[in-house]
């Protein structure tokens, strides 16, 4: 079952996303999905406001995309909503995330909002005021996640612990997890232990590879030198 029934027009977000969509070539069919804070305020409270709108579309459609969204009008701007146009890769988040997303077609636009938690997933990776407000907002509008369900979420999406490469200009997601518990249950969360630990052991039962006594294996090839 989605998690959205129908998107709020009326908000700022929308109205922007309108004037987007119909800048597009009609003959020519597309794929966007929104993230960061927008389908909060479409799906959830159009009050929740922010000052851009994220998106994707293909690898090869950002340069285009980004053309259309300066005519529309649309840039960034610092006195009034604007429209950002990401990579698929800007969005990191569970890799389940597809499977719970809200899809609705706009005209020649088949347009996607992630579920709110994969939307929360995401902002651990900065996780500045308004993106513990984003967490605030979902817990009192829908009453999840509970502590337990992040947990588990988590560790579906463990990849996210990996150590960042040099040229990544994003936050620690470990000790922004570590913040977060404090800010929502005000407890301590071991990552390492409660997150990391469990996902990959998991991940290793199901690969099912042959136990191999690799000291053993190192004597014996020594041996026959």
């Amino acid at each position: 079952m989605s998690w959205l029934k129908e998107i709020d027009w009326r908000t700022p977000a929308a109205v922007a996303l309108k004037t987007l969509f119909a800048k597009l070539p009609q003959e020519q069919r597309f794929h966007i999905t929104l993230f960061g804070s927008s389908p909060l305020q479409l799906g959830l409270d159009a009050s929740f406001l922010s000052a851009d709108v994220d998106l994707f579309g293909s690898y090869d459609e950002r340069e285009f995309l980004t053309t259309v969204v300066e005519q529309a009008g649309l840039a960034k701007n610092d006195e009034r909503l604007y429209v950002q146009v990401c990579v698929p890769g800007n969005f990191r988040t569970s890799p389940r995330w597809k499977e719970r997303a809200f899809t609705t077609q706009v005209g020649n636009v088949t347009l996607t909002l992630p579920h709110p938690l994969d939307i929360l997933i995401a902002k651990l990776h900065r996780l500045a005021d308004k993106d513990l407000a984003a967490f605030r907002l979902v817990i009192e509008r829908t009453g999840h996640p509970t502590e337990d369900e992040l947990r588990r979420e988590l560790q579906f999406a463990v990849d996210l612990y990996r150590p960042n490469f040099d040229e990544e200009m994003i936050g620690d997601i470990t000790t922004n997890t570590r913040v977060l518990w404090q800010e929502l249950w005000g407890k301590e969360i071991n990552v390492r232990a409660e997150i990391i630990a469990p996902a990959l052991a998991a991940r290793r039962d199901g690969y099912d590879f042959p136990k191999m006594d690799y000291k053993a294996e190192l004597r014996r090839l020594g041996a026959e030198e």
